[in-house]
């Protein structure tokens, strides 16, 4: 097996399938369930790591996340892929309900391939070495996992402790 990228994000797993007699790409990080869906025709392929690079940019950007670490995920992608297989099975049970998902909205919904990643990140994901949750049970949201992995911690101010105010005297 290749030996992954060093990137903020790690590990990203991909899949290629057909809406219509046409080709794309759904990738999907290991990490954080952040989704990718590009053009999977021979064209496409070609350029796939620079339109990867171009989707994450744009949806971290739509979403608000920039940091040092969205920078340095860009690279990577735009420095291209190294392939290998996966015996994970619950990556690629996501990524094949990620397909799924993507059937309807672009059947039912119209979308286009960037809506759809977009919508996924907005979803939920599931992966056994993600920590456990009481908010959404196992489930995490990737856009939520995205923001702890790429954006610093917020910095917390702490007031020092003084006397409270009295209230004044109505004599």
């Amino acid at each position: 097996m290749p030996e992954a990228q060093a990137n903020p994000l790690g590990e990203w797993y991909a899949d290629i399938d057909f809406w219509n007699r046409k080709p794309y790409v759904v990738m999907l990080n290991a990490a954080t369930g952040a989704t990718l869906m590009l053009n999977g025709n021979a064209a496409g392929l070609r350029v796939l790591h620079e339109r990867a690079a171009v989707q994450f940019a744009s949806l971290c950007e739509y979403y608000g996340i920039d940091s040092d670490k969205v920078d340095a995920e860009v690279a990577a992608l735009q420095a291209g892929f190294v392939f290998g297989a996966t015996a994970d099975r619950s990556l690629l049970a996501s990524i094949n309900q990620r397909k799924l998902l993507a059937w309807q909205r672009f059947e039912l919904d119209g979308c286009s391939l960037a809506e759809a990643a977009s919508l996924e990140w907005q979803g939920f994901f599931k992966h056994p070495k993600l920590p456990r949750t009481t908010r959404y049970m196992d489930w995490h949201r990737p856009l939520e996992l995205l923001q702890q992995h790429l954006l610093p911690p917020a910095q917390i101010i702490v007031f020092p402790r003084g006397r409270a105010a009295q209230p004044a005297d109505s004599g």
